[in-house]
């Protein structure tokens, strides 16, 4: 009889020493399978909104391109008649309320400017545009109804003076003639605003728009550090900053994991050129969601633990009974 009593204590010594491991087991792995399903989460869900601004932005150049197109088409623009100014202030007001349209001029065959109109009413002129990119790719090769999206310019005239812009562009002809351009500016800073600073899913998202060239052009939380290259930034995170590096320039989206950020990001498509929209947040986020079930799930253990040893003294009283 000692004998079977104390092979019974060890059997149930042993057995409930077993479903303890086995639920600490239960609750590391499902803790980290958890884990891993909240940050394929919060990744997916950037990756969404990240792809959806890009594409509003996107679609803004590409309707906002197609009417400076137009405009340029008109017979007042080509014959630049007494309906020009008209026609331009009229383009203003159905562009004013965005916000971020700074104005549009009309320049010669030479890029020297005639006719301005912006959203403070100046009608600054005579201002020389012959070295832009944009004047000089409709004049050696647009074609009529085309339109060019430029790198970003610190503007050096009118309404937007001194602000970082995007120029939008279309060559104007007459009877074949290359004449001028009607260009129109998009302010960066308002635009980025508008599209990209009310992306965030918590306080600690974080936004970066990057040129083709990789030079940062908007962020919402490093406001001081726009301008500086890619290479100079996320200093420490360099595998966030090569991963960003290598998605410069591409038309691909994707994500980016690391030890301390969890990043999405995708190409904002203007013309012939891309510029990268990454958003990110820190890997705390994922530990405040999990939090939570951290606690649940270790309460829980320890209501099993000494549920499992009461059981088994229970047991223990019953056999020596």
């Amino acid at each position: 009889m000692v004998i079977t009593s104390r092979l019974i204590k060890s059997w149930i010594f042993w057995l409930i020493l077993f479903l303890i491991v086995v639920r600490i087991s239960f609750v590391f792995i499902f803790g980290q399978g958890f884990r891993s399903t909240v940050t394929e989460q919060l990744l997916s869900q950037k990756q969404i909104i990240a792809r959806a601004e890009a594409s509003n932005a996107s679609l803004f150049f590409e309707k906002f391109g197609d009417s400076v197109a137009v405009l340029a088409q008109l017979n007042s623009i080509e014959k630049r008649d007494a309906s020009v100014v008209h026609d331009m202030d009229t383009f203003m007001e159905q562009h004013r309320s965005s916000g971020f349209v700074g104005g549009v001029v009309l320049t010669d065959k030479n890029g020297v400017v005639q006719f301005n109109s912006n959203i403070l009413g100046t009608r600054d002129l005579d201002e020389s545009l012959a070295d832009r990119d944009y004047f000089i790719w409709d004049k050696d090769q647009a074609k009529k109804g085309e339109y060019f999206i430029s790198d970003p310019v610190v503007s050096r005239f009118g309404a937007s003076k001194g602000q970082t812009i995007v120029v939008v562009a279309s060559p104007v002809y007459q009877n074949g003639v290359f004449m001028g351009v009607v260009a129109a500016s998009v302010k960066l800073e308002p635009l980025a605003e508008h599209f990209f600073g009310l992306m965030k899913l918590s306080d600690q998202t974080q936004i970066h728009l990057f040129d083709a060239e990789g030079d940062l052009l908007y962020s919402n939380s490093e406001q001081d550090s726009v301008g500086l290259n890619i290479s100079n930034l996320f200093s420490a995170d360099q595998t966030l900053r090569d991963g960003i590096k290598g998605a410069i320039g591409t038309s691909k989206e994707g994500q980016i994991q690391t030890q301390k950020y969890l990043s999405a990001y995708s190409p904002v498509e203007l013309g012939t050129q891309n510029w990268l929209l990454v958003i990110s947040s820190s890997m705390e986020e994922v530990e405040k969601i999990e939090s939570p079930f951290r606690v649940r799930q270790t309460a829980l253990s320890i209501l099993a633990v000494f549920t499992l040893i009461l059981f088994g003294v229970l047991l223990l009283k019953k056999n020596q009974a």
